[in-house]
This record gives C-alpha cells, sequence and structure tokens, in this order.
C-alpha cells in the first residue's frame, strides 16, 4: 500500500518521514531552499506485533513542495502527476495522503496557500476522506498562539476537507505520534470500498486522458498566472496614466510593475509545455505594454 506525504516547502515531510522510519533516510533541509526535488520512497515493513499496520507493507513516498514560482510548480506538478499516474497504471493501492502545514508560518499565505490551492484539485474531493493533515512545528511558537493557529486552520481553511471526512492532527516530533497519522490512513482504508483511494488527477490522466495542463490541478496555476498577470497589466497601466498627467514619481511603480511582468514571462517561457494554452494571453499583455520577448 502506498502513502503519500506532501505539503509546501519547509512543512517538515523529510522529517516526518525520518522519524516514523527511525532513521536517516530522507534528507532534511536546514535552510529556506527545498531538500526534496525530486519524489522519494521508502519502505514501511509489516509490525508483526501492532494490531493496525501488521497487515500491510507501506510505501512513503516523499514529494516536492510547490514553491514561489509558477516554473517551480510546473515542474513539480508534472513530476507528482508522473509518478501517479504509472503508480495507478501500475495497480499500486494508494490508500491515502498526508498533508503536512509549518504552523510556525505566520499566515497561511503565499506558498503555503497556493500549495493547498493546487492539492486540493489534485486529490478531489471524493478522495479527502484519504487524507490526513498535519500540523507541523508546533512548539517553535508559543502555546495559545498555536492553539489559535490550528483551531483557524481547521475551521476555515481545512474546513472543506474535513466535512469530506479528513483527519487533523498534530505531529509531536515522536515516532508515536508518527504512526499516528498511519493509523488513520489505515482506518480509513478498512473503513472504505473497495479499500484504495483514486487521486482525481490519476482518473484524469488514466481514464479521461487528460495532459497534465488539461487538469484541474494544471488549470489552478494556469489561473493563479493569469490572474497574477492580469493584475500587474492594470498597475502598470494605472501608473502609466499617471506619468501622462505628469505624475513624476509614477515612472519607478511603473518600472516595477514592468519588471514583474517580465518576471513572470520568464517563469512561463521555462513552464510551456505545462502553461502553453495561456501564451497567447501573455503575448496579448506584452504587446499591451510593448514588452514583447521573443
Amino acid at each position: 500500500m502506498e502513502r503519500r506525504v506532501m505539503g509546501p516547502t519547509g512543512s517538515g515531510k523529510s522529517k516526518f518521514i525520518n522519524t516514523l522510519l527511525g532513521q536517516e533516510r530522507m534528507k532534511v533541509g536546514r535552510g529556506l531552499t527545498s531538500c526534496t526535488g525530486e519524489l522519494e520512497a521508502a519502505v514501511l515493513e509489516p509490525a508483526y506485533d501492532d494490531p493496525i499496520l501488521k497487515e500491510f507493507r507501506i510505501t512513503i513516498v516523499d514529494t516536492p513542495g510547490f514553491d514561489d514560482t509558477y516554473k517551480q510548480d510546473a515542474e513539480i506538478l508534472n513530476k507528482i502527476a508522473d509518478w501517479l499516474e504509472k503508480s495507478y497504471k501500475g495497480r499500486a493501492k494508494l490508500g491515502g495522503v498526508i498533508y503536512l502545514h509549518d504552523l510556525s508560518d505566520d499566515r497561511f499565505s503565499g506558498t503555503a496557500r497556493r500549495s493547498f490551492d493546487i492539492f486540493q484539485p489534485l486529490c478531489g474531493q471524493e478522495a479527502f476522506s484519504g487524507v490526513v493533515l498535519g500540523i507541523t512545528k508546533w512548539k517553535r511558537i508559543e502555546a495559545s498562539l498555536a492553539e489559535q493557529r490550528e483551531a483557524e486552520l481547521k475551521e476555515v481553511h481545512w474546513k472543506s476537507l474535513r466535512e469530506k471526512g479528513s483527519v487533523a492532527r498534530r505531529f509531536e516530533d515522536s515516532r508515536q505520534s508518527a504512526q499516528s497519522f498511519i493509523y488513520d490512513v489505515v482506518r480509513n482504508y478498512r473503513q472504505r470500498l473497495p479499500g484504495e483511494i483514486i487521486l482525481q488527477i490519476q482518473n484524469e490522466l488514466v481514464n479521461e486522458h487528460k495532459l497534465v495542463h488539461e487538469t484541474e490541478a494544471g488549470r489552478r496555476i494556469v489561473f493563479d498566472l493569469k490572474e497574477l498577470l492580469e493584475i500587474q497589466r492594470r498597475i502598470a497601466d494605472t501608473e502609466r496614466k499617471k506619468l501622462a498627467g505628469g505624475d513624476k514619481e509614477a515612472e519607478a511603480a511603473l518600472e516595477e510593475a514592468e519588471e514583474k511582468i517580465r518576471r513572470l514571462v520568464r517563469q512561463i517561457k521555462d513552464s510551456k509545455p505545462l502553461l502553453r494554452r495561456v501564451w497567447g494571453n501573455v503575448r496579448e499583455f506584452l504587446d499591451r505594454l510593448n514588452l514583447t520577448e521573443h
């Protein structure tokens, strides 16, 4: 049975797996950059003295986290999608998904929000009952603040998943705590018929014969990109009007907006296999700003 561990860069996925296995199998990042560039798998052999785990030979898959650039997101989605497609075609049983969130992040925004926004259509609502939502790095912040953030996660950001059967729990940096996540997945697996879950992206790729950029997760990345480009286009148009009206301070703001557009376009060009459907829109935006790159 396979279980996947997902979450944003720095959420503690590799540490969680190492703690579960009782050995350093996955490289753990100490800085701000991701250490998991590829999907890595480790096997949790049957625990014959454990009434819950004795029946299963479990494969834990560590996935790269979605990051702050669309190039990175596109590459990571392609890697995850490729693994999931091959796993589904190979008839590997997917028992569940563990999604981790770093509670020490001061806000549920930026990387954390985008990662979760891509994760939901990747799984699909039908698979939410097989998701265990994990809270990591609990002890890094003051207890009352941690409890406040935990409540917000459960009651606001994770509400839709929990209403569909997802379980939320804390990872407290111990092997016993890590095993509790596996127990949740196994219990959910046993309660479901026929047991295994099929993620939405697996169904889209294998049964509906879609390409990655046509899946809902791929379209989510495209939607975010188009939205950002449109915002920057409006900002640039506004600053250009101010500049034409004699506002000298608008020149710096216009240059900043145009540079952001150029940066986004470079990311898109690097990710064209996934995002090619919006390339025409990008060219249109650039043409309006006389920023077209060849």
